[in-house]
Parts: C-alpha cells; sequence; structure tokens
C-alpha cells in the first residue's frame, strides 16, 4: 500500500486523525474521532468533503474553522504531515495493511449503521476487506477463562463455521484466542478486531495463511504500531458488537471488566441480541441475563442448530417483553435481514450514518489501527503476544443468516420487505409525508410508522425536516 492506493477522502482523513509516530513531541495532537465529527458536521455544511481540504476552496473555507471551536493553524499542520505519512505508509505496506475511512466503499456497513456519528474515522486492517460484511457470532469472554470454558468456545465456533457464521473476536489470549482457532480449525471465516499490534499480527506466520487465503481480516480503529492500551483494549468492544449480528459472552465477572462493560453497553444501545452461555462459569452471567441477555443453554453433545437456538430465543425474548414485537430484533436482525431489505430498495451501499454525503467518484481503498496484545488462532490461551488467525472455506457465508432471517419472525418480517419494495418505489417518485405514505399504500398510519422508523434504522430512509417527510437514503457516507 502507498500513497496513491489511498481515496482522497482518507488520505486528507489520515492527515487530520492518523498516529504516524513521534506525536507526542509536535506541536499539535491528531483529531480524536469526536472532534473529526464536528469537523466532518461543519464540512457538509459547506457542501465540502474531506480532500477539499487541500484545495483552494478548502483552504479559504478554514478561515472559519473556529466555527467548530479548532485552530486554523492546527488543521493547516497536520495536513503538512505528507512526508511522515509516506513513511508510515511505507512501513505498513510491508505488513500488507490498508486503510479505509468512513466515506470508502469498503467501510463495514454494520459500523456506520449502529454507530452512527460515533462511527471510528479510519480503520487499519489486513486481510479481505469484504469480511468486514459478513457478520456472525461475536465470541466474548475473559482472558483469564478457565479450559472448560476455553473447550466449550472452540466448540460453539466450529458450529459457527459448520453452519457457515463468521466468528467475530477481540484477538487477546482466553476465550478470544480460543474462539478464532476453534473457527479456523472448522475452516471457517473470521474477524478479528485489534486493540493494539495490529503491524506485527499482520506478519505473524500462522495468521498469514488465513489472511493470504481471504479467511481472515484483522482490524482496528487504533495506530497500527500502538501497544497494549487498557482504553484501548475497552473501546473496541463496540466494534466487535457492531460488527457481529449477535453475540455471545461465555463468562463474565460481576458488574467489572471489559466482558461486562462491553455487554452492558450493547444492551443499552441494542445492537444485537446478547446471549449468555447458561450455566455458566462467571459471576456475572446470570447478573447479564437479568439485565436483558438471553440464555444460552446450547449442550456440547446437542444436535440444535445454532440459528434454531438463536430463533427460539429471541422468540422468547419478544413473547415476554412489552416492546411491540416490530421493535424486537430478529434472529440475525441486526445485519444478515436489513441487508437483504436493503438490496430491495437500492443497488449501491446502504446509507448508514447520520452525517452522510455522496461517495467521491473513482474512489480508492486504503490502511491504519492500534490496540493490545492478541493472539492467534492456533496459539495456546496462555500465549499473549502474537494476533489472531482465521480460515473459513464456507462458499456461500450468508447461508444459515438467511436461513434464521426469517424463521422465529414469521409473517412480520416478510410484510416489513414487501413494504419496503413498495416503498423504494414509491419514494423514487420524492419524499413523502408519513400520512401520504400510509395512504399511498393502503395501510393504517400507525402501522406506517412502525415500519418507517424501522426503515430508517436500517438506514434505507431518510427522514428529512421542516416539513417531516421521508425519501430514499443517500448513498455511502463521507463522514
Amino acid at each position: 500500500m502507498n500513497q496513491q492506493d489511498l481515496s482522497g477522502d482518507t488520505e486528507a482523513v489520515l492527515l487530520l486523525c492518523g498516529r504516524f509516530g513521534g506525536e507526542k513531541q509536535d506541536a499539535y495532537q491528531p483529531l480524536t474521532p469526536r472532534e473529526y465529527g464536528e469537523l466532518a458536521k461543519w464540512l457538509i455544511g459547506l457542501n465540502l468533503r474531506p480532500s477539499d481540504l487541500i484545495t483552494d476552496a478548502g483552504r479559504d473555507a478554514l478561515a472559519n474553522v473556529q466555527e467548530v471551536r479548532m485552530e486554523r493553524k492546527r488543521i493547516e499542520f497536520l495536513l503538512g504531515r505528507g512526508t511522515a505519512m509516506a513513511l508510515a505508509l511505507e512501513r505498513w505496506a510491508r505488513g500488507g495493511l490498508w486503510v479505509i475511512s468512513r466515506g470508502d466503499a469498503d467501510f463495514p456497513r454494520r459500523l456506520r449503521r449502529h454507530l452512527r456519528h460515533a462511527t471510528p474515522p479510519l480503520l487499519y486492517g489486513a486481510g479481505n476487506k469484504s469480511l468486514l460484511n459478513l457478520g456472525g457470532l461475536a465470541i466474548i469472554g475473559s482472558r483469564d477463562a478457565t479450559e472448560a470454558a476455553l473447550e466449550y468456545t472452540r466448540s460453539v465456533a466450529a458450529r459457527c463455521a459448520n453452519e457457515g457464521l463468521a466468528v467475530v473476536s477481540g484477538g487477546a489470549r482466553g476465550v478470544d484466542a480460543a474462539a478464532m482457532q476453534g473457527a479456523t480449525e472448522a475452516g471457517g471465516h473470521c474477524i478479528g478486531v485489534l486493540a493494539s499490534d495490529l503491524l506485527k499480527a499482520s506478519v505473524n506466520r500462522q495468521n498469514r495463511i488465513g489472511l493470504q487465503e481471504g479467511r481472515l481480516v484483522l482490524v482496528s480503529p487504533f495506530f497500527p504500531e500502538a501497544g497494549f492500551n487498557a482504553g484501548n483494549a475497552m473501546g473496541r468492544n463496540r466494534y466487535i458488537y457492531t460488527l457481529a449480528d449477535q453475540a455471545l459472552v461465555i463468562d463474565s465477572a460481576l458488574r467489572s471488566g471489559g466482558t461486562w462493560e462491553g455487554a452492558i453497553e450493547n444492551l443499552k444501545h441494542r445492537w444485537v441480541p446478547l446471549y449468555v452461555r447458561s450455566p455458566g462459569e462467571g459471576a456475572g452471567n446470570a447478573a447479564l441475563i437479568a439485565e436483558g441477555g438471553l440464555p444460552f443453554k446450547l449442550m456440547a453433545d446437542s444436535a440444535e442448530k445454532l440459528a434454531e437456538l438463536f430463533n427460539t430465543g429471541v422468540a422468547e425474548e419478544c413473547a415476554s417483553s412489552d416492546t411491540p414485537v416490530e421493535m424486537q430484533p430478529s434472529l440475525f436482525h441486526s445485519e444478515a435481514a436489513t441487508a437483504r431489505l436493503a438490496e430491495s430498495i437500492v443497488s449501491e451501499p446502504v446509507p448508514e450514518q447520520i452525517d452522510d454525503v455522496p461517495p467521491a467518484p473513482n474512489a480508492k481503498i486504503g490502511d491504519s489501527p492500534d490496540t493490545e496484545p492478541a493472539v492467534t488462532a492456533g496459539e495456546s490461551s496462555a500465549s499473549e503476544s502474537s494476533a489472531p488467525l482465521v480460515s473459513v472455506v464456507t462458499t456461500s457465508p450468508f447461508k444459515a443468516t438467511e436461513q434464521s432471517a426469517t424463521a422465529g419472525t414469521g409473517d412480520v418480517l416478510d410484510m416489513f420487505v414487501d413494504f419496503s419494495a413498495k416503498l423504494a418505489s414509491l419514494l423514487r417518485e420524492g419524499a413523502l409525508s408519513e400520512e401520504e405514505i400510509a395512504a399511498r399504500l393502503c395501510i393504517e398510519k400507525g402501522q406506517a410508522k412502525v415500519w418507517l422508523k424501522r426503515a430508517g434504522d436500517a438506514g434505507l430512509v431518510e427522514k428529512q425536516k421542516r416539513p417531516v417527510r421521508y425519501g430514499l437514503g443517500r448513498q455511502n457516507s463521507l463522514c
């Protein structure tokens, strides 16, 4: 990878937000994700893209950058780090790394859909970028899990591979390593979300096999050469959840630690259905179920399919909840079902972000990240230094997902798919109000409201204001 491999927007975002080593001595520090989000909104208001900041129009606009409480000198300094960026890209290229930003077509849809304005500006990675949109099961647990818990983890991961589900893991020792090992040895795809040492992980011999065969992708929102940092390790939990379709906690401490905090954050935001091993060995397992998690009771010798088990769990949760069925998370709702619904509405990637702008023409792809000690899928759980690995041979990775997306939700999902297709055709004529949509499609206003909210959450439609109307969602977001 070199500078020419980056899209214009990614190059600008990397200059603004990226770290290349030695920044502690610099007069100005890179933008934080929050700061970049504010700058991105400001650019959108001016009908500009990040790449425009290195043009005359962009430089002129910087005269008013104080509107978002930033110094013009800081932005100009960051944009002038071209030499440092080129040297970093050269180092990363030797490890096979790439960098993408939120406006690139390869940026994972799930992150934009779930995190919206909190989506990381950049992702650094190695391996097959298309795996980032597979979804699958996030398997989460302690770095100090018992051998029994690790064996259970490997067993579940192997089932995922056999059923065509990818495994999403944090790439650390313990449960993370066992999940990657189980998926790899069974021929499954794996997504490793690292908190540190991405560059080291990308050149690990065992990881290279999975990377080269297209069965593994390693990704991180942090500087690729960063060492372990507890804050980064906690911060990457949300990316593990939001890259998956559902999550399974093997064991958790009670009200403390990264596993607990990540699970509670997911329950709060309802990103994906959360399953908790029951009975488990963690003191926090029962408490997570009390907080809204679903018990996961798969026995080692059970012949039950994961898809069936997930469907049963969500159906029971829906039946016991006061939340309308339409608003419940269906089996693989987060992405598998939504992705197919999106395809029925638009042929382009589905927009998933509040601050969207059209994609730059002929955009290319690029590289970058930061994280905690990772382990290879083939390593023992006691090892801390390497990075995750994955291997999957599934030719149809969505097979199990597609089967289960409708199972357990029955006619409700089928009717919504029909509604989505008709709505897409209707909105091609222009934006309409809720009342107009209900009248044109001959449905009750209350039902239209529920389905429009669902379509909006999935990024399929965009709610406009003054007056309130709904139009087709815009394409890929820049910021």
